[in-house]
């Protein structure tokens, strides 16, 4: 497969899986819970081919530098479709931390009893 086919393929990938983070945002923003598991299997598929992609177009760069006003767009368009994907993980991993913190249940205060603490306290100042 040649250099340019390469980043094509890569740059499709990109914008898939940025298009799975969306739809992974919509859903912590909408239901306020976790993924479903088949969203996270789907999210961990597609990370794996981004890592035999990227593997793919290091051996391609390494064979030929990019030179062409072509090759160097496709670049720039998976280097822009990626930092999009990042940004937008940071904030599905603050609604996810949001959504999973416990909220903190307000315990009441007890109120003795009037008596109750002039017995604890009344005894300790007789001594």
């Amino acid at each position: 497969m040649s250099l340019p086919e390469t980043l094509n393929t890569h740059t499709a990938l990109c914008e898939e899986i940025y298009d799975l983070m969306i739809e992974e945002n919509r859903h912590l923003r909408r239901s306020g819970q976790p993924p479903a598991d088949a969203m996270l299997s789907r999210k961990s598929a597609l990370l794996g081919t981004l890592s035999f992609s990227l593997e793919r177009l290091r051996a391609g760069l390494t064979e030929s530098p990019p030179a062409s006003a072509e090759i160097r767009h496709c670049v720039r368009n998976a280097q822009k479709t990626i930092l999009k994907a990042l940004l937008l993980d940071r904030e599905n991993e603050q609604l996810l931390l949001k959504c999973t913190m416990q909220r903190r249940t307000q315990i009441p205060a007890i109120r003795p009893v009037a008596s109750q603490l002039h017995r604890l306290y009344g005894g300790a100042a007789a001594r």
